[in-house]
């Protein structure tokens, strides 16, 4: 079975972020497990209104890509730890984080983005997919932008479709979702502050 690793930098600023703090421990990974990386630097298409987090819902129509078995999304601000194990995700399914809902309730967090409820929220920072996951995923075009950018959308849609595969949650563990028990929200997600402990590593 074949399987890449992706994600995608636009812009010097983001690029040279990337190859400082994650591009290392990414190569370390897929020489461990085999896989290929694939670091995408230019966006896949023109979405006005959106931002680029909505360009993984291309992923799966890049050429590069048409023949590995397992394609993975991974943020770019994720640092992979030495000890990773590879990832096991079953024929078929998509491989992903469950997210905590931060409102309480799983259907009180979609209802925050005025969708109907679903059984799970997806994490959507990695994603184990396959191509026939395509359609899945351009699915969730449809839906507006939000606050948490393309995650509520491709969430229900994945969610929806019962094709989940739960990841060990430090496959995607966030330091913001981790802060949350001991500071105020406020600080969590203000994004010089997660920057900056981003550089102090």
């Amino acid at each position: 079975m074949t399987t890449a690793i992706c994600t995608l930098v636009v812009g010097e600023r983001f690029e040279n972020l990337f190859d400082e703090f994650s591009r290392t421990s990414w190569e370390r990974y897929c020489a461990a497990h085999g896989y290929e990386l694939f670091v995408f630097r230019k966006t896949f298409a023109n979405l006005p209104g959106k931002s680029f987090a909505w360009q993984k819902l291309f992923l799966l129509e890049q050429p590069e890509l048409q023949r590995f078995d397992k394609i993975v999304w991974l943020d770019a601000d994720i640092i992979i730890t030495e000890t990773a194990p590879a990832l096991d995700v079953p024929p078929g399914k998509v491989g992903y984080v469950l997210e905590v809902p931060f409102t309480g309730s799983v259907e009180s967090w979609y209802a925050l983005f005025s969708l109907p409820p679903a059984p799970e929220i997806v994490q959507t920072g990695v994603l184990c997919l396959e191509p026939a996951h395509r359609p899945l995923l351009q699915q969730a075009l449809a839906y507006p932008e939000t606050g948490m950018y393309e995650m509520p959308a491709l969430s229900w849609c994945i969610s929806q479709a019962g094709v989940g595969h739960h990841l060990d949650r430090r496959f995607n563990a966030l330091l913001g979702t981790l802060m949350l028990d001991y500071a105020p929200r406020w600080i969590v997600t203000n994004k010089p502050l997660k920057e900056m402990l981003w550089h102090l590593h």
